[in-house]
C-alpha cells in the first residue's frame, strides 16, 4: 500500500499500551513477574513507551516448556512486558486489517468466534445438507501436517504483505524474521496466531468461491468440506493439495479422508452423527472422557501427596463438565458425575 493507514502512535502510544496492559493482566496477576509489573505499571509503561519510540526496545529472551496434553508440543512463553507491546500491535494494527478479508466460516482466534461457534456452524451445515439431499453425502476432512512448526517463513512474510499497510507490515516483517529458531513458528504469541488464521485465507476463498463449496468451515489447520458428490470432493482434495504445495504445506494423510455422512464426523473433541430422521446427535468423544479420567486420577494422587488441594481438583472437574454441555451429553455428564463421586468415595 502506498499510503499507510496505521499511525505508530496507535501502537506504541501510552494510551494504547495502557489498554493493552489491562487486557494482558487478566488471569495472570498471580505470577511474580506480572505482579511486579502491575505494581509498578506507570513507571514501567513510560519506560516501555520511551524505548519503543527511541528505538532502544529489545525483546527479552522467551521461555520454552513442553505440554503433553492433548499431544506433546513445545510452547513458547514471552515476557509480560513484551506481551503488552505485541498485544497493542496486534489489537490496534494487525487484527483490524486481516479480518476484513477473512471468510465468516474461519473460526480460530477471532472476536466472538471460537470452538463453540465452529461446532454450531458444522451442525447447521449438516442440517442444511439433510434438508436438500437427505443422508446421502460426504465430508472431506482435512488437516495440515505440522501447521505451525513446518510453516515456511518466507511464505508467511510474503502473504502478510497482502493484508497490512506499510507501517504495520514493516513491524510484522521484523517480528516474523526475528522469531526464535530457523524453521516454522512456535504459536506462543499473538502475532504468530494472527499469521495462522491469515495464511490459509486465499485457500478459504478458493474453496468457497472457485470450488463452490458452501458447507466449508475451518478452525486453524482443521477444515471440513460437505458435499453430496464424493467424486467432486476427490477433485477438490487434489486441488487443495496443489494449492497447499504452492504454500509449501501438505496435508496430514492420517487425518485427511472422505467419509459418508452416515459415519460419525470428528470435530474439535466432539462426534457428529446424522440420524435417518435428520437429527444431528453431538457427543463428546469417548477418548476425551477417558483422557480426562486419567488426568483426574493423577490429580487425586497429588492431593494425597499434599501437592494439590481437593478444591482445585473440584474446580477443574466443574470446568470440564461445563465444556461438555454442548450437544447431547446429559447422560454422559451424569455418568461422569457418578464416576467422580466414586473416585473420592471414602475420602474426607
Amino acid at each position: 500500500m502506498s499510503e499507510p493507514v496505521t499511525s505508530i502512535e496507535e501502537i506504541i502510544g501510552y494510551d494504547a499500551l495502557y489498554e493493552s496492559l489491562m487486557k494482558c493482566r487478566k488471569n495472570v496477576g498471580w505470577k511474580a513477574t506480572t505482579g511486579f509489573y502491575i505494581h509498578n505499571w506507570n513507571t514501567e509503561l513510560l519506560k516501555l513507551e520511551d524505548e519503543l519510540k527511541d528505538g532502544t526496545y529489545k525483546k527479552k529472551k522467551p521461555r520454552f516448556f513442553t505440554l503433553t496434553e492433548p499431544k506433546v508440543r513445545e510452547i513458547m512463553s514471552i515476557h509480560f512486558r513484551d506481551r503488552i507491546y505485541l498485544r497493542s500491535f496486534n489489537d490496534n494494527a494487525v487484527y483490524p486489517q486481516i479480518t476484513k478479508s477473512l471468510i465468516p466460516d474461519n473460526f480460530a482466534c477471532q472476536k466472538n468466534k471460537g470452538t463453540d461457534e465452529a461446532r454450531e456452524r458444522l451442525r447447521q451445515f449438516l442440517i442444511e445438507h439433510f434438508h436438500k439431499y437427505g443422508t446421502k453425502g460426504y465430508c472431506l476432512n482435512c488437516d495440515i501436517k505440522g501447521y505451525y512448526p513446518n510453516m515456511d517463513r518466507e511464505f508467511s512474510v510474503k502473504v502478510m504483505k497482502n493484508y497490512l499497510d506499510d507501517v504495520t507490515y514493516k513491524i510484522m516483517e521484523e517480528e516474523l524474521r526475528s522469531h526464535p529458531g530457523t524453521k516454522g513458528y512456535n504459536p506462543g504469541e499473538q502475532t504468530i496466531q494472527n499469521v495462522g488464521i491469515t495464511a490459509l485465507d486465499p485457500l478459504d476463498h478458493y474453496i468457497k468461491e472457485k470450488l463452490r463449496i458452501r458447507g466449508y468451515l475451518r478452525y486453524m489447520d482443521d477444515f471440513k468440506l460437505i458435499h453430496p458428490d464424493k467424486e467432486y470432493l476427490e477433485e477438490c482434495l487434489q486441488q487443495i493439495r496443489e494449492k497447499l504445495a504452492e504454500y509449501k504445506m501438505e496435508l496430514n494423510d492420517k487425518k485427511t479422508c472422505i467419509q459418508p455422512l452416515s459415519e460419525p464426523i470428528s470435530f474439535l473433541g466432539y462426534e457428529y452423527r446424522m440420524t435417518s430422521t435428520g437429527k444431528i446427535v453431538i457427543l463428546v468423544k469417548s477418548e476425551t472422557i477417558k483422557h480426562e479420567k486419567k488426568k483426574l486420577k493423577r490429580m487425586k494422587r497429588l492431593v494425597e501427596e499434599g501437592r494439590l488441594s481437593k478444591y482445585e481438583v473440584d474446580q477443574h472437574f466443574k470446568a470440564k463438565k461445563a465444556s461438555m454441555r454442548y450437544g447431547n451429553n446429559i447422560k454422559r455428564i451424569e455418568r461422569f458425575n457418578k464416576w467422580y463421586e466414586e473416585l473420592w468415595k471414602g475420602e474426607t
